[in-house]
Formats: C-alpha cells, structure tokens, sequence
C-alpha cells in the first residue's frame, strides 16, 4: 500500500474527479434535476456546486494538516477513539451505500435497455467482480483508468449538443432567465450539493495525492468542468423536451441522443459513446467501494485493503439488490432521506476540523504560558 503514496498526480485528480461529478447526474439525475427547479435547473446546478465545494474544501484542510498520514490512523487523536469510530462507521456506510446506489441505477439501465430478460441479480454479481477487481487493484490503477477513458468520455458527451441544435425550441430560450422558484430552486441545489459534497472523500486519500497543496485547485477546475458539460446537455434537454417531458423521463440524456440525426455514422458510434459512460461509471462506483475499504482498513490499523475487497463487494450487491423493488422506488428514495442522509455524513469532518483548531490553539496558549 506505502507503494502508491504520492503516486496520484493532479491531472489525473482533475481527469476523474470530471467525470466522477458529470456521469451520473448526466445519466440518472437531469429529470430529477428538472422535476424540482424547472427552467432554473441551470441555477440549482451552479449554487450546488459551488456549495459542494465547501465541503470538500474542509476535508483539503484537514488532510494538509497531516498530509503523510491516513485519517482512519490518526482522526481518533483528536476527537478520542469513543467518538471517532462510531463517526467513521457512518462514513464508511456512506461510502458503500453510494457506490449500492450508483450500481443500482447501473444496473437498472442496463436490464431496461439491454437486457431485459437477465435476472437481476446475475447482473449485479457480473458488475460487482468488475468493480472488485478494480479495487483490489489499488487507487493508481483507478485514476489511471479515469485518465485513459478521459478524452472520449468528454468528447462523447459535448457531441451530442452540436448536432441537436436545429431541433431546439428557440422561444424557450427566455423561459432560462424568468422562470424563477426559490423553493424549487432550492430542492434542486439541495440535491447537487450533496452530490458533489461527497468528494471530501479525499481526506482518505490525500496521501496517496501528488503535489498535494495543489489538490483544491485540480478539483476545482473539475468541478468547473463537469458544470460546463452538464449545462451544455442540461439546456438542450429543457429547450428540446420542456420541463413536463424531461422531469417524467428516466433517461433524458438517452432520448437527447436519440434526436441526433447526422446518419449512420452515430448510429453506429452511439454504442462505443455508451460503453464509454458505462466505464466512467464503473469507475466512480470502484472509487467509493475503494474508499470504504481503505477507511475500514485503516480503521482496523492494517496495511493491506485486499482482504477486504471482495466482502465488501459482497455487502455493495446486497444492498445494491435490496434497497429498492423498482426503479420508481429508487427514486423515491433519492428524493426522500438520500441526500440529507449525505449531507450529514458530508459534515462529519467539519467537526474534526473545528477540534483540531481548537485543540492546536489550546495547545499554542499553553507553550506560551
């Protein structure tokens, strides 16, 4: 495991953490996103990300205190060890429901769309051995395959835009700028903050990060990124479908390429753009899984996370089965608890942070006495 410290650079940081952030809102979320803030879905996405950060941007602190050393080694130091497990407990459980609930809406994509007649069960189990191999594989291996799918996974997602123009709805265009629900406004933003809080996972990984004062700004520009592309697939799908439509549909992206009319050469690269978003989301799901096992193995004060893996795995497609009985459930349940569930996970390391401070300005007063 000591191997792979410091052997993460920024640009690969940058080059996941971009598609961490655009591939599941693009492909599960955009609906949900319109159902609660309409037109202003654009303003909902840009303060939730922005408000995200924030929660990232502690966890940076915190781990630039103590950039060597692991936070499952050292975080019972400072809040006592009664405190501190049962916390990172919650965190680890967040970690592993995220990544059952991103392989859960995988999961259902593809039994819809493709393959309607595999038990779901065999489904999950064939993509849990992806995703456990990925993660017995170690962090590097995972950056490094967000760094190689980067390029087409970008490109794949800002072509569809440019061929969909014509079939916009130009008077729609005014409906962006004053059609304004603060309540709706509100959910929405609720919903993207908790999703792009979740990436002050990094307090977790920080020693394995490269240049590690420089870690903020990599995911800062991710995050400026994945807004441009998500917006950039967000407007046409409003100024395409309307609101009513986009906010009933389960896969808004699925049907915005479906209005692609440049012949058959995207018809024939629809599946290659497809299986290109698929591993982008394989990757995000390896990312929590590998995140809740180096927590729980640090945890446990042990070096190596292999043993872990697989169990793990297992606990992620049990739940991933049993969350929810359909799609709609699953919904429901991303609308009811999820999100806040999240976010009060996401402000754990807030108070890690807050006693740290003031248990080091404790400690300064008394060496000055």
């Amino acid at each position: 495991m000591t191997s792979y410290l410091g052997r993460v650079s920024q640009l690969q940081i940058y080059m996941l953490f971009t598609q961490y952030l655009f591939t599941t809102i693009l492909g599960f979320l955009l609906g949900t996103l319109v159902e609660k803030a309409g037109f202003a879905a654009w303003l909902s996405l840009i303060a939730g990300a922005i408000a995200g950060i924030g929660f990232t941007y502690v966890s940076f602190r915190l781990g630039l205190k103590r950039p060597t050393q692991f936070f499952g080694q050292y975080g019972h130091t400072i809040i006592g060890r009664w405190i501190h497990y049962p916390l990172v407990a919650l965190m680890i459980f967040s970690f592993l429901f995220s990544a059952s609930f991103v392989m859960r809406e995988l999961q259902d994509f593809v039994s819809d769309v493709y393959l309607p007649d595999t038990p779901e069960w065999a489904v999950a189990t064939i993509f849990g051995l992806c995703v456990a191999y990925a993660v017995r594989s170690g962090v590097e291996t995972i950056f490094r395959s967000a760094q190689g799918i980067f390029f087409l996974s970008v490109v794949g997602v800002l072509i569809v835009p440019l061929f969909v123009g014509n079939t916009m709805n130009p008077d729609m265009w005014i409906a962006l700028t004053n059609h304004f629900r603060p309540k709706g406004i509100w959910s929405g933003m609720y919903i993207v903050m908790a999703l792009y809080g979740q990436m002050n996972f990094i307090l977790f990984l920080f020693p394995y990060f490269a240049e590690k004062h420089n870690t903020m700004k990599s995911i800062i520009w991710a995050v400026a990124t994945s807004v441009f592309i998500i917006l950039a697939n967000l407007i046409p799908t409003l100024l395409i479908f309307g609101t009513k439509l986009s906010a009933n549909m389960f896969f808004p992206e699925l049907e915005l390429i479906s209005y692609v009319r440049i012949g058959t050469f995207l018809e024939n690269l629809d599946p290659i753009l497809i299986s290109v978003w698929l591993s982008s989301l394989f990757i995000k799901i390896s990312l929590f899984l590998f995140v809740s096992v180096i927590a729980l193995t640090h945890t446990f004060a042990l070096e190596d996370h292999k043993p872990f893996s697989f169990s793990m795995t297992a606990a992620m497609i049990a739940l991933c089965l049993l969350m929810a009985r359909s799609a709609p459930e699953l919904t429901e349940l991303l609308k009811h608890g999820e999100m806040t569930f999240l976010i009060l996970t996401e402000c754990i390391p807030i108070i890690y942070f807050l006693v740290d401070a003031v248990r080091f300005k404790r400690s300064i007063s008394y060496d000055q006495k």
